[in-house]
């Protein structure tokens, strides 16, 4: 599996909003921009993402921005991931919820050792919190 430079920004995009201080209820595209040197116009389209699959909400007006749009311990990564790479394995069968898509009447020869894949990153990405990640991102919070 290749982790997209499209979900590597947005995951820093939801780090950034997640270590932003308490007294900063929003933080404007060229804040977040500048926090972690990447593109402005390549955040628009990350943040309109993030903000449809309700990891993010945007306030319009001179002090709007955008925050998360619940607390950070409370997202998962594989929601991020998901949110921003699609599915978090490209197999018809892989993953509990889509083995009624694979096309053939029983599993393939490969299916079980897909199927352990795919349970052990949804674990482990369901085992971690956007908390957790933005607490190892090191340094203090943003000034």
């Amino acid at each position: 599996m290749k982790i997209s430079t499209r979900t590597e920004y947005g995951i820093r995009v939801l780090v950034t909003l997640a270590r932003a201080r308490v007294d900063e209820p929003c933080l404007s595209l060229t804040q977040i921009a500048r926090r972690e040197k990447l593109p402005h116009a390549y955040l628009e389209q990350l943040v309109g993402d993030l903000r449809r699959a309700g990891l993010v909400t945007a306030t319009r007006g001179q002090s709007g921005g955008y925050r998360l749009a619940r607390p950070a311990d409370e997202i998962p990564m594989t929601d991020a991931v998901r949110a921003l790479e699609g599915p978090l394995l490209e197999m018809p069968c892989a993953g509990a919820e889509d083995l009624e898509h694979c096309d053939r009447p029983q599993p393939c020869s490969v299916h079980e050792v897909f199927q352990r894949v795919f349970e052990s990153l949804s674990g482990s990405l369901g085992a971690t919190n956007l908390a957790e990640v933005a607490a190892t991102a090191g340094g203090p919070p943003y000034p």
